[in-house]
């Protein structure tokens, strides 16, 4: 299979319509069709939070506790 990327818009009737390059001989195709995300609908980095009941009990996090506190480069052969 071959692969091209055409940029076109979606019309007020939800339709997509494109022309392919030349030269193309009849038969089948897959389309895949990608959306641009809304900015304000893009789900932001994942949060750990600390469970309600530790509240007010002196508990805080520092940064993502959840992330490796060394990077696994620094693990060599160790993290295999």
């Amino acid at each position: 299979m071959q692969a091209i990327e055409i940029d076109t818009k979606i019309d007020d009737n939800g339709e997509i319509h494109i022309k392919l390059p030349e030269p193309r001989r009849p038969g089948p195709a897959r389309v895949i069709v990608l959306f641009e995300a809304d900015p304000q609908t893009e789900p932001g980095p994942v949060k750990h939070r600390p469970p309600a009941s530790l509240a007010g009990k002196g508990a805080c996090l520092h940064g993502d506790d959840i992330a490796p506190a060394f990077p696994l480069e620094d693990w060599g052969d160790l993290y295999r």
